[in-house]
């Protein structure tokens, strides 16, 4: 069957440029609500002269079972069709986003005018997790690190070294830790701004309305359908199983695809 009138309007109607791709969008959306291709009077006349009297993948007559009509190809979701259609744009983009964000962060004077300190730690881990006991009077360092167990596993070990005198590292303080993050925070807010990955979906909307549009139309003619029981429905539309020819047997989709591709549409 032909494309119902409203989708050919909506069609018209964002190829003129009268309504936008989101608006589309909608329309389309509402209209398939409240009525699936199935319900239309042409699809039911056409599927009565293509559907035949037994299931052309296991051979079961229709004397026996019910026998649907079978989708051997189904229309692409939308997502799918802005991910073909914008993959290597976002991965370009993001690209020159990172080459962004380096050339930012190497001309950051805050960043690089950061002075790192001396930091008192533990002599024997140095590990800045260090703790005066006033009791003892003496350093703890609660410091950890992960080592590998005889079986395998990795495991964390607590220093627990006591000294009476802490080392001294280079390292930075946490509140330096804190400015520098919120420094590369504020370089990638700026970056993500610059080089939005929403615009470059969004100026491929109305492309891809009418690809899902295009990919309707085929599925409305019927064109690649076939006879299958409800059995054989049931395992390639839930368990995505089909009969391999060659194998006998029921097997993945993917699997077919390769053994036996004559069968499938394309």
């Amino acid at each position: 069957m032909e494309l119902p009138t409203y989708i050919k309007e909506v069609r018209q109607q964002l190829l003129a440029d009268e309504i936008s791709w989101r608006e589309a969008l909608e329309c389309l959306q509402e209209a398939t609500k409240k009525k699936k291709p199935w319900q239309y009077k042409e699809w039911r006349q056409e599927r009565a002269i293509l559907i035949k009297d037994s299931c052309l993948q296991c051979g079961i007559s229709a004397e026996s079972v019910p026998m649907v009509l079978q989708h051997l190809w189904q229309p692409r979701k939308l997502a799918i069709i802005f991910d073909q259609l914008t993959t290597a744009k976002i991965a370009a983009n993001a690209d020159l986003r990172n080459q962004y964000i380096d050339s930012l962060k190497k001309n950051s004077k805050k960043l690089n005018n950061i002075v790192i300190g001396d930091r008192e730690c533990c002599p024997k881990c140095e590990s800045t997790s260090i703790k005066f006991l006033k009791g003892s009077q003496a350093w703890k360092c609660s410091g950890t690190k992960s080592c590998k167990t005889i079986t395998g596993y990795n495991r964390k070990v607590t220093c627990g070294n006591l000294f009476k005198e802490p080392a001294v590292r280079k390292e930075l303080t946490p509140e330096q830790k804190r400015e520098i993050s919120k420094i590369k925070q504020d370089i990638w807010s700026k970056a993500c701004v610059k080089f939005d990955e929403k615009s470059i979906r969004e100026s491929h909307g109305k492309q891809a309305i009418l690809e899902s549009i295009q990919d309707s139309e085929r599925y409305y003619s019927l064109k690649d359908t076939t006879t299958f029981c409800k059995k054989c429905a049931y395992l390639m539309d839930i368990k995505k199983l089909l009969l391999c020819p060659n194998c006998n047997d029921f097997l993945p989709i993917s699997h077919v695809l390769i053994c036996s591709p004559i069968m499938f549409i394309h």
